[in-house]
């Protein structure tokens, strides 16, 4: 076992990640585990976002404007 130093703020993100009765380890392992994963994993997880259906509607209104020019 080590000990080691963190900000507030990274504490403050892990504890808000910490799932029934996860210590900080199972926290920072979750994450660790995650960066090599296959983006397909992913895919249609904005399917119902608020944020996708802005992103959509703003290039469609590009699109419509760049359709118009002389």
């Amino acid at each position: 076992m080590k000990t080691i130093t963190i900000r507030d703020d990274t504490y403050h993100s892990l504890l808000i990640l910490k799932e029934g009765g996860d210590s900080f380890s199972d926290v920072i392992n979750r994450l660790v585990s995650k960066k090599n994963r296959d983006i397909r994993e992913y895919a249609g997880a904005l399917w119902d976002s608020k944020v996708l259906e802005r992103l959509h509607t703003s290039t469609r209104e590009m699109r419509d404007s760049g359709s118009t020019r002389q």
